[in-house]
């Protein structure tokens, strides 16, 4: 039996197919010429045409075909049967058969998956105007609320850098800072002009007051002495403010002196105006109004508090507070 030659091609879904060649088929049929190929369909069938010619030609003579013709013609079909002889016409056309069957079965699947790829575009089309129309509502939607969210769930925007200034509705953030000192366990008296400090140290820090480099602006300044009496000789005091801890680095009691290795982180000074016995053992004084701007290098303001007079302690480690309030600009 002839052998086909076959291809193997993959369809939709990569599963691989085996189809029978055009060139397969052309070589089993054979070629439409007056010298078609032996082994081919139209050869072996020309081949049966002479035999048979040949037993008409003997028949029309008057002659019987000899019993040998016969045979060979016998040979040359091939017997009926599911497996006839190689190279007989039978076989040849069961093959031929096989191989349009297995043909018309390729047709078959590519048909299936064809239809099966028109209804995956179609459904891919449909999950495209679902998505269409998604996009288009979430984008509605957004223009929607543009301006309505808080700043951690808005976009950011870049501005051009030709853009002309653009008033901000900015909100500040208020500190009420408090820095509480106890003086030294002694009643030394304090001449006017003293830093008053703790054992510590003079300096007072001022923590977190504002935002790290940025500016402040200072509204108000309380100062509160708890102690029962207002002592003989106290009046006033000023607040000196800096940027950082001044070098001169004063202790409690020593004498307010400008040197020059404070002047760098230097910011100015606060009078704080002079106490007054409020009741419940607690003296009290304030300035509000300041409203005067400062530049930070971190967060904190340190300071001097100093009297402008002399006086002498009542007792031993007394507390005072003193509170500035301001706001970041």
């Amino acid at each position: 039996m002839a052998e086909v030659t076959s291809i193997k091609v993959k369809n939709a879904f990569g599963d691989a197919v085996d189809v029978a060649t055009i060139t397969a088929l052309i070589a089993l049929i054979g070629d439409l010429t007056a010298d078609p190929p032996a082994n081919s369909e139209l050869g072996r069938l020309k081949a049966l045409a002479v035999a048979l010619g040949a037993v008409e030609t003997a028949i029309e003579e008057g002659s019987a075909a000899s019993v040998g013709g016969l045979d060979a013609l016998a040979d040359l079909i091939g017997e009926v049967g599911a497996n006839p002889a190689a190279n007989t016409l039978q076989a040849r056309l069961k093959t031929l058969a096989t191989v349009l069957g297995d043909v018309q079965a390729s047709i078959d699947a590519g048909n299936t998956v064809l239809v099966a790829q028109t209804g995956m575009i179609d459904g891919l089309e449909a999950l495209l105007t679902t998505l269409g129309a998604t996009l288009e509502a979430a984008n509605n939607r957004s223009v929607a609320m543009l301006g309505a969210r808080t700043v951690a769930l808005s976009p950011a925007v870049n501005i051009a850098t030709d853009q002309p200034a653009i008033s901000v509705d900015q909100k500040s953030t208020a500190h009420d800072v408090v820095v509480t000192l106890t003086r030294p366990a002694n009643v030394t008296p304090y001449t006017a002009g003293d830093v008053v400090g703790q054992t510590a140290g003079g300096v007072l820090n001022f923590a977190a007051i504002g935002k790290a480099g940025g500016s402040i602006l200072i509204t108000r300044a309380e100062l509160e002495l708890d102690i029962s009496a207002l002592p003989v000789g106290m009046t006033s005091f000023r607040l000196y403010l800096y940027s950082s801890a001044p070098p001169s680095n004063l202790a409690d009691n020593a004498a307010f002196t400008w040197t020059g290795t404070d002047r760098g982180p230097f910011l100015g000074y606060i009078d704080l105006g002079a106490p007054v016995l409020i009741g419940g053992g607690t003296l009290y004084c304030k300035v509000s109004g300041i409203n005067e701007q400062y530049k930070l290098t971190g967060t904190d303001i340190s300071a001097y508090l100093v009297t402008a007079g002399g006086y002498t302690p009542a007792a031993n480690s007394e507390i005072y507070k003193v509170t500035l309030h301001s706001v970041d600009v």
